[in-house]
């Protein structure tokens, strides 16, 4: 197939080398997602990048239990928006795809600089807001976990299975409709 390798290579692993990922790295993270696409180009979308130690103890304070593993990442980018930002057009919160599409560009970039990104619900959005200031008013949609990739033997067991689970997918027939 001729998918793009990019595509194929990226997978939602949970171990993480201690490693800072350099500061040119993070920039070009964010300039990918920046270049999403977006409903009449309003680029809903607003990340916060928690790079410090700070910062990093702030967000796993904010993670719900069996998300653990992800405190040892050394980048987090929380990915949040104001629905009145949004392009309301019939009642469609276009929002939220347009921030899907700049996590993507986002998770698609980082597997081509070699590292590893994971997006994750596993928060309290109430406590990440109070933690980094983010307006009650803006939602959070979703924070990425990102960095080089680390040694399985670091995990939990229970962790441990889920990393080492085959990545499988449904088969076209099971979700595509053709007309």
């Amino acid at each position: 197939m001729a998918i793009l390798p990019a595509i194929m290579k990226r997978e939602s692993k949970r171990s993480y080398l201690n490693k800072e990922v350099p500061q040119a790295i993070v920039e070009e993270l964010l300039e990918a997602l920046r270049w999403a696409p977006s409903c009449r180009n309003y680029q809903p979308w607003r990340v916060t990048v928690v790079q410090s130690e700070e910062g990093r103890t702030k967000l796993a304070s904010a993670l719900a239990p069996g998300n653990e593993w992800a405190a040892k990442a050394p980048l987090a980018v929380i990915v949040s928006s104001n629905p009145k930002d949004d392009m309301n057009l019939g009642g469609r919160e276009y929002y939220l795809f347009d921030c899907g599409l700049a996590v993507q560009n986002l998770l698609l970039q980082a597997t081509e600089a070699g590292l590893m990104s994971h997006p994750t619900a596993g928060w309290k959005e109430k406590s990440i807001q109070e933690a980094f200031q983010i307006s009650a008013e803006e939602r959070v949609l979703c924070v990425i976990f990102i960095g080089y990739p680390g040694s399985i033997d670091d995990l939990d067991e229970e962790t441990k299975a889920k990393d080492q689970a085959p990545r499988i997918r449904k088969p076209l027939e099971e979700w595509a409709r053709f007309f």
